[in-house]
């Protein structure tokens, strides 16, 4: 006998209208919960099992793109390879790269070393950077690669100590960087930001900001690294999954207390404090969209890998969450991208001595069930957006209808169980049985009434079967019933928690970052047949001579030697990724090696936007120029 479960999905296979929007949570883990509140609030037809036969309009996922089955249509909530793209080593290398191209912009990321792989580096820049500066020695911050939820980082005040004081980390690959000690505090206490940002798509580029985010707070008082406090691990991070084990940690319901607050209270006490607070949200918006100019071309490479043209298959759309510090004169500094950031709305409190409890976050709800409900309507074509807005609707008029029916049924019913249970302490075990049966029918009742949400469902069940002319009039009705919390109700339909940044209206100043998205382009078109190895020998070879650089110095020997020089050193940089072929980022170490060489100017960026612009022109690649 198959379990109501799985009854009630089969029938939903079966009955699901055609305007009704689908959304299959069978992988979404720990992300249902806010999941299917928002399944309630827009009306959606949820499949926790899965349907493969037909498909959904939405697959949502907790952490991979190929958590679920291969999609044929629909959108799924997460991009391939963004796992990989938002690590700590890619993405630094990222960021790096355009650092080099453009200095004054790209200056919100610390100096970044992959280690063991740059550790000579690494030593020889921290000895130069040290003899510079005479009273604060620069500390290091050193993360293991892959890791995540603040595990396995430490401080160093000397690159040496890496190998001395740590042989248990030899043969583990970790990033280091330069540790940012001069940080803006409120009440003596360290804190960054989780920003929330929507990649809506990559052709066309489109992604959007979430107007409120967390501020998570560091659990004991912050002072500059020294080597007797260089190992408090609450003091220096800021990560909550870290910090909830601290003892000091402080859970409160108000916004702006807390070991965990709201952004906007954040903000509100930098206006208190006599800051501009509208300045430094300007600043995080254009670290948000210089970063993801930074990485699209990196993710572009994996899904044309991933997916075959002219097939028919899924679209995709991805939250990501920004970790963004501020430094003492409020300038953001990004410290990290989580590809899978926390949706959960629970927090963990400690009840007793390693007991943990989780309950409700006031917080987390008012974050991220707004930044998940809007993202789905985001998503969604017009007319299914325009469903889900009408459903939405029909709920608050219900509700509100509800909640009025409710308040003389449940006090009527509260007075009678009142009275039930007054006749029963009167009459004493003598009349038991004869009110047993009362007291039970009003219980009864005094349950079914309090359960609004059934009862709302129900009620969306009648409205689905009344003619368009009459919905219509009964909206009407009600909007004339209820006129000014009618118009309060349009309001909040209206607005968004998403706000976007590109194209508008940072889409003029960020063009000008497009350069590694156009050698991503060299890279796609040049790759073979198999091209989800990456970039064969023979690949490589055929893009030189399309290009014509033998014509420019460039000798058939030395290109091979080349090609084994950099899918030698990647294979080294990368372990996880090595094989025979050359991946995007040694293609792009190409571009460079050889732009110095055919067209040697007085920048990185001016010689590569050379290189690309003649690759273009011999490959038919140049677009139109608006």
């Amino acid at each position: 006998m198959s379990s109501p479960r799985r009854e009630r999905t089969r029938f939903m296979k079966r009955h699901v209208s055609k305007h009704a929007v689908t959304i299959d949570t069978s992988k979404a883990k720990s992300n249902a919960d806010v999941v299917r509140l928002c399944v309630k609030e827009l009306g959606l037809v949820e499949f926790p099992l899965g349907r493969k036969e037909l498909g959904c309009d939405i697959y949502w996922n907790e952490f991979h793109y190929n958590d679920n089955h291969a999609p044929m249509g629909g959108r799924v909530n997460k991009f391939p390879g963004m796992v990989e793209v938002c690590s700590k080593m890619t993405l630094s290398r990222c960021l790096d790269i355009m650092r080099d191209l453009y200095p004054e912009d790209y200056d919100f990321y610390p100096r970044t070393w992959y280690l063991p792989a740059q550790y000579e580096d690494f030593c020889k820049e921290a000895e130069v950077k040290n003899a510079k500066k005479r009273k604060f020695k620069q500390t290091y911050i050193v993360k293991p690669y892959g890791g995540s939820s603040g595990e396995g980082i430490f401080l160093l005040k000397e690159p040496k100590d890496y190998i001395s004081s740590y042989p248990s980390k030899r043969g583990t690959c970790h990033v280091a960087q330069e540790y940012v000690s001069n940080v803006y505090l409120i009440d003596d206490f360290k804190f960054d930001f989780r920003i929330y940002v929507v990649l809506k798509s990559l052709e066309p580029l489109e992604f959007h900001i979430c107007k409120e985010g967390l501020a998570r707070f560091s659990t004991v008082p912050y002072k500059r690294p020294t080597k007797k406090n260089i190992h408090e691990s609450f003091m220096h991070l800021t990560n909550y999954s870290l910090n909830k084990r601290s003892k000091d940690f402080c859970h409160s319901e108000e916004e702006d207390e807390g070991s965990k607050r709201t952004l906007s209270s954040v903000m509100r006490r930098i206006d208190m404090d006599g800051q501009d607070s509208r300045e430094v949200w300007e600043n995080i918006e254009l670290v948000v969209c210089k970063t993801i100019m930074a990485i699209v071309p990196e993710v572009k490479v994996v899904v044309h890998k991933t997916i075959t043209p002219g097939k028919t298959g899924p679209s995709f759309f991805q939250i990501l969450g920004f970790d963004i510090l501020l430094m003492d004169d409020l300038k953001p500094i990004l410290l990290e991208v989580n590809s899978s950031p926390s949706l959960s709305m629970d927090s963990e409190e400690e009840v007793s001595p390693g007991v943990p409890k989780y309950v409700r976050s006031p917080k987390d709800e008012e974050v991220k069930f707004p930044l998940v409900r809007d993202t789905i309507l985001l998503v969604l074509s017009p007319n299914k957006r325009k469903h889900c807005e009408k459903k939405r609707r029909k709920r608050l008029m219900h509700l509100k209808k509800l909640m009025s029916c409710n308040e003389s049924v449940l006090s009527r019913t509260s007075s009678d169980v009142t009275t039930c249970v007054q006749m029963y302490e009167d009459g004493g075990e003598e009349n038991v049985e004869e009110e047993d049966e009362e007291v039970n029918q009003q219980m009864s009742e005094l349950h079914v009434h309090m359960d609004l949400d059934c009862a709302t469902n129900e009620m969306e069940e009648k409205f689905e079967t009344v003619p368009p002319d009459s919905d219509h009039k009964l909206q009407t009705q009600e909007g004339d019933l209820h006129n000014p919390d009618g118009d309060h109700e349009e309001a909040l339909l209206e607005e968004s928690c998403l706000k976007q940044l590109y194209p508008d209206p940072y889409q003029e100043e960020c063009d000008q970052f497009h350069i590694l998205g156009r050698v991503a382009k060299l890279y796609m078109n040049s790759l073979g047949v198999r091209k989800s190895a990456g970039m064969s020998s023979s690949s490589f070879r055929t893009f030189i001579r399309k290009c014509e650089f033998g014509k420019k110095g460039l000798t058939s020997a030395s290109v091979d030697i080349m090609y084994l020089d950099l899918q030698r050193r990647w294979d080294n940089m990368n372990p996880d990724l090595s094989g025979l072929t050359l991946s995007f980022q040694a293609f792009l170490d190409a571009c460079f090696e050889i732009s110095k060489i055919c067209f040697p100017a007085a920048t990185k960026l001016e010689m590569l936007e050379n290189f690309v612009g003649h690759c273009e022109s011999h490959l038919c690649l140049r677009e139109n120029e608006d």
